[in-house]
């Protein structure tokens, strides 16, 4: 079985197999049509230009909207499952066997900054406030920090229990949320030095969160259940979807729409931020792992087919 993002990174969420690429893409350079078969988990920007994160640590890269794709030169490295850039220049990417890569030029070269595959830990998420101050987690309660730029990681307990730590966000000034297993919600008001728990509208597992225009947090996950918090996350709504399918990943586009990806070719999207969703064709039934701007008015979905470009349909009139 092939499993996305936290699912298969021990999170018990497991997806059906998929027919994905045979061939081992190059070490860089152009990839042609195996980006399409290739697992792909996460994204991010950096400037102008799109990376995709997945299978086999590859570390894909596009200057067209997804229409064509590269390899960047990057360390082996198992499955890679988020990326995030602090600028245009300075990015980081996490996966299993607690990997942390790196790059300084952009994209264009990643080295290894971390890899404790002993500690069978994979690693969910990471965020930077800056250049130099990082925040990785992951499954069984992982939490590293960083305050030079990831050339040394220190990790501490943040729980007391091992609970999987599936997603990390910045919510305001100096504010972080932390989203996991079995309804966990974290928060920090000092930039993740200290953390306390929130009661959780849910039992189940929470995948992900967006921010939204207005301030408000979006968070997802099991069964297509969706949450809204209006205070910074310290209490929680519960928004209507009719759909089950589980959520796994999502972001805010410019013009302020929310997208979330999910299960079974799952795609949402929200233009009152985060109030209300609707569904949006997606033309498959493959497990989606994230959703994020593509072109203009459209998104990339990730997941199990690699980066399908998708046409949100059109803002209603007012």
């Amino acid at each position: 079985m092939r499993s996305l993002k936290a699912a298969a990174l021990c999170c018990g969420l497991f997806l059906a197999a998929a027919p994905f690429a045979k061939e081992i893409l190059p070490d860089s350079g152009p990839v042609g049509a195996t980006a399409r078969r290739t697992l792909l988990v996460d994204g991010a920007h950096a400037g102008s230009r799109i990376f995709a994160v997945g299978d086999r640590g590859y570390v894909l890269y596009t200057d067209d909207a997804g229409a064509t794709w590269q390899r960047a030169k990057s360390p082996p490295a198992p499955l890679l499952t988020a990326i995030h850039f602090a600028d245009a220049k300075n990015g980081w990417a996490v996966g299993h066997d607690s990997v942390i890569i790196a790059t300084q030029d952009g994209g264009a070269t990643w080295t290894q900054q971390l890899n404790a595959a002993a500690e069978q830990r994979p690693l969910l998420d990471v965020l930077f406030l800056d250049a130099k101050s990082g925040i990785a987690v992951g499954a069984y309660g992982a939490f590293s920090e960083t305050t030079d730029g990831g050339k040394t990681w220190n990790a501490r307990k943040i729980v007391e229990d091992d609970k999987h730590l599936n997603s990390l966000l910045k919510v305001g000034d100096g504010k972080l949320l932390i989203l996991g297993e079995a309804g966990t919600i974290l928060l920090s008001g000092d930039s993740g030095k200290t953390w306390s728990a929130v009661p959780s509208p849910y039992k189940g597992s929470l995948f992900g969160g967006v921010v939204a225009d207005d301030g408000s947090i979006v968070a997802f996950g099991l069964r297509g259940r969706i949450y809204r918090s209006s205070d910074g996350g310290k209490t929680w709504k519960h928004v209507d979807n009719a759909s089950r399918a589980t959520l796994m990943g999502g972001s805010k586009l410019p013009d302020g729409a929310i997208v979330l990806a999910g299960a079974a070719g799952t795609a949402l999207v929200s233009r009152d931020h985060g109030q209300s969703f609707v569904p949006v064709a997606t033309g498959t039934t493959r497990a989606l792992a994230h959703a994020m701007l593509g072109g203009p008015n459209s998104v990339l979905l990730l997941g199990e087919a690699g980066a399908i470009p998708v046409t949100l349909p059109s803002a209603p009139r007012r």
